[in-house]
């Protein structure tokens, strides 16, 4: 047998990694670019029935279920400010826009594109490499097979650790975190109805050191959140 299961995992595995690496070396990555001024309006502006008073009200029960800390609350300015720092990702960071950033988003999208033609050929190869290997035991005479069989009982086992992206194993928990920042806006258009602006900035930062920031224009993270105002305004 030209290999065993455990060392091809372990070799597509470590280019897998060197892919990586080199990737985050070179500086490749993706972020989105960041909306216009009126994209953003857009996205981040919904009105509601209710009085400023009642919209902050439902708004900070909102901001509290999805775990996130209320700062400043200024009702005369119509203002309010939540935080929350995760260890999870919670919503993409948009770059700024600019003419660096547009070398960046093509260079961020090479880069992503390049690597999955790598991931394919590489996962390509230890199929073909696989298939070479059943070939070979399909040669061997009938008195190896208890052999393979144990080889194959073995490597069975020591493949139970690993995955095609390295050991399943759960290691300690990587030093990123991320922070987010929501700052609602109020405005009075009546007596019963309320303007909203959200608006977002997102931090992301490896152990202590700050790795990218920008605004946050994911369209489905404002609809979770004016899905749940609305929600709340009507219970």
């Amino acid at each position: 047998m030209k290999t065993t299961s455990i060392n091809r995992f372990s070799r597509v595995a470590s280019w897998l990694l060197i892919i990586y690496l080199s990737f985050i070396v070179s500086g490749c990555s993706y972020r989105p670019a960041e909306l216009t001024p009126e994209q953003a309006r857009v996205l981040q502006t919904r009105d509601f029935n209710g009085s400023p008073e009642e919209v902050a009200k439902a708004a900070s029960v909102v901001l509290q279920e999805m775990h996130y800390t209320l700062g400043n609350v200024d009702m005369g300015l119509g203002l309010m400010t939540a935080s929350r720092t995760s260890e999870r990702y919670l919503a993409p960071i948009s770059r700024e826009t600019g003419a660096e950033n547009e070398l960046e988003n093509e260079l961020g999208t090479f880069c992503l594109i390049a690597g999955t033609v790598a991931v394919v050929g590489l996962f390509i190869a230890w199929m073909f490499d696989s298939f070479d290997d059943d070939d070979d035991d399909d040669d061997n005479d009938d008195d190896r097979r208890p052999h393979r069989r144990s080889h194959r009982s073995r490597s069975h086992h020591n493949d139970s650790s690993w995955s095609l992206f390295g050991s399943n194993d759960s290691g300690p928990s990587s030093a990123d975190s991320y922070t987010y920042t929501m700052t609602v806006n109020l405005e009075e258009l009546s007596l019963q109805q309320t303007r909203v602006r959200l608006t977002v900035q997102g931090e992301h930062y490896e152990g202590p050191s700050l790795v990218e920031s920008g605004p946050v224009q994911d369209q489905q993270f404002f609809i979770d959140f004016f899905t749940r105002l609305h929600a709340t305004l009507n219970r």
